[in-house]
């Protein structure tokens, strides 16, 4: 194994890796919060990748622009789906099982529903890219070379991330969300509005994948289902960290991304699709909480 291959596989996987990192957290997020497993993300990321494409060809915005578009399209329908839907579902079924289980139905249901919407719509219907956010030719690290494309990923990656853990470790709105989380009745007695924070944590979560589906969107084909293949591998990414750990997330992202390249490079590119799944068999077996996942919770129901 040659060190170039090495450190070539460990840089192209870091840039892919990003972003299973960036939706993987958005997914943290919203189950930490409110204990949904949100299946719609991928459709999500989908929805953000071709809002941006809207924003980008058929308005003409700049490309930063388009960042801003894609993510507050996505917090408007995230966040109100969360406050038409599931603040509905939540006040029909209190508590159990049976709630829980309603929640999961209603966000596989808004993927369906964002997938065929976008299909509506005639620019949709033939694979499309969006147009790099840099273009020119390749940076060398030394041996290592990287399209512009992805030191932008990474980069652009690197700066939500540290934004994300910046806002829930000093910011006050910050802890209120966490404090909401963790303990929502002694949030309320200490004046939270814990419904509005639940709002507000989807539509940011959401968000944060629109981002990832506008980094996206500039290295793979998009169609109305390639969230679905994505939102996998961000799974995997949250088990493989740890699905409560937000540095889990991160981490398991970024390992994922490598591992995909070394298979590729070394065993074959129709193994790709394998790897993830054989990563999450060996970590369940060392560390079934993940990487780095707290300590186990037992649940009555």
């Amino acid at each position: 194994m040659s060190a170039f291959i090495i450190y070539q596989s460990v840089a192209s996987g870091i840039a892919t890796g990003s972003i299973y990192a960036l939706l993987a957290i958005s997914l943290v997020i919203i189950y930490k919060s409110t204990e949904v497993v949100n299946f719609a993300g991928g459709d999500v990321l989908m929805v953000g990748a071709y809002l941006g494409m809207l924003s980008l060809v058929y308005f003409g915005l700049p490309y930063i622009a388009t960042f801003g578009f894609a993510a507050l399209g996505v917090f408007v329908i995230a966040g109100g789906f969360e406050f038409f839907v599931l603040r509905s579902i939540g006040r029909r079924q209190r508590h159990g099982h049976a709630q829980v289980v309603s929640l999961v139905v209603a966000t596989i249901g808004l993927a369906f529903m964002m997938r065929g919407v976008v299909r509506l719509f005639n620019y949709t219907e033939q694979p499309r890219r969006l147009a790099p956010l840099f273009r020119g030719p390749p940076v060398h690290f030394g041996s290592v070379i990287l399209q512009r494309q992805d030191v932008a990923i990474i980069v652009i990656s690197v700066l939500l991330m540290a934004v994300i853990f910046t806002f829930f470790r000093y910011t006050l709105a910050g802890k209120a969300l966490q404090a909401a989380s963790q303990n929502p009745s002694a949030a309320r007695l200490i004046g939270i509005p814990v419904r509005n924070m639940r709002t507000l944590v989807w539509g940011g979560a959401c968000a944060i994948s629109a981002l990832s589906g506008v980094l996206i969107g500039g290295k793979f084909l998009m169609t109305p289902d390639f969230g679905g293949d994505v939102v996998l591998l961000a799974f995997a990414a949250a088990i493989i960290g740890g699905f409560r750990s937000l540095p889990g997330a991160v981490l398991g992202g970024i390992l994922l991304g490598v591992v995909q390249n070394f298979v590729g490079f070394y065993i074959s590119s129709s193994a790709i699709s394998v790897a993830p799944f054989l990563v999450i068999m060996i970590v369940l077996l060392v560390r079934p909480q993940g990487m780095l996942g707290g300590a186990s919770i037992l649940r009555k129901v």
